[in-house]
């Protein structure tokens, strides 16, 4: 088999390693500034690329941006996805995603296989994404976690586990949910869970707040009412779930921390992404009679 690894960070190495230790013949373009970290890819450039050989092709965690624009921080030039490359591509090619975006979906007109819409992916990566929210939190306050008063907004996977992260150092965890379901887990795990609805009484407790929902949540009513000295840790998609410009005008640090499994521990991450893909390809073969 042939993969393309068409851009992303330090994640995408692992699973071109993971790929190759399974007889995978790996490409791997917009990485030309990491050719010492890729011992027995081939890093090409997209000119030189044979699209219609490709039997998987890779994208980013992060998909495809707006524009075409694909995460290549180890590229020299920017790297974009285009119609003429989905073209390219045949149609027994698996085209591979970790998320799915507006622009991905305009250009490529066909199945996705989308990593993390699997349940394992998801989990599996909540793990680094709290670790990182932990670090940023100690980093950015001047107190001890322990004792402190933190808000997590989103009671998924990464909520759920980020919220248990806290509250394993001695933080004092509250979580706002939109469910019934969720409301019962998060008390019966010892939080303290409250309806979103009552967002804006809660907050001014909070020193510190982790959102989790993609969608505008932290709106400038919402802001108004937090202390200016907590800080917002905003672990949603683009565009995050903060009105980031109101936060700055009522003087609210607010991080929107992306990819932070790539940033803090890249290996493990890829790790947890190859093993994922890798299962996932085959069970899309079996169940396509591939």
């Amino acid at each position: 088999m042939n993969a393309l690894i068409f851009g992303g960070d330090a994640r995408q190495i692992e699973v071109g390693r993971l790929l190759m230790e399974r007889g995978i013949h790996v490409y791997m373009a917009g990485f030309d500034q990491a050719r010492n970290e890729l011992k027995g890819a081939e890093v090409i450039k997209n000119e030189d690329l044979a699209f219609d050989l490709m039997d998987l092709f890779i994208l980013p965690v992060s998909g495809v941006k707006k524009g075409g624009v694909v995460h290549a921080p180890f590229s020299s030039k920017p790297l974009f996805m285009t119609n003429e490359i989905a073209q390219s591509l045949s149609e027994n090619c698996i085209i591979i995603s970790g998320i799915s975006t507006p622009a991905l979906q305009e250009i490529v007109q066909r199945e996705v296989l989308y990593i993390f819409d699997r349940e394992d992916a998801a989990i599996l990566n909540s793990i680094p994404t709290a670790e990182g929210a932990l670090m940023i939190a100690m980093q950015k306050t001047d107190h001890v976690i322990h004792g402190s008063n933190v808000m997590v907004i989103g009671f998924g996977r990464v909520g759920t586990t980020t919220a248990r992260l806290f509250y394993q150092v001695g933080a004092h965890v509250t979580t706002a949910v939109r469910e019934t379901g969720k409301f019962a887990r998060a008390k019966e795990m010892n939080f303290h869970p409250f309806y979103m609805e009552s967002l804006m009484q809660e907050i001014e407790r909070a020193d510190i707040v982790i959102n989790t929902v993609p969608a505008l949540v932290l709106t400038k009513e919402i802001l108004a009412q937090m202390n200016p000295d907590s800080i917002i840790i905003d672990l949603a998609s683009e565009p995050g779930g903060t009105d980031f410009e109101a936060a700055e005008q009522f003087g609210i640090q607010a991080i929107h921390a992306l990819s932070l499994p790539g940033k803090i521990a890249p290996k493990t991450a890829g790790e947890i992404l190859g093993h994922v893909l890798i299962d996932a390809v085959k069970e899309w073969k079996t169940e396509r009679g591939l």
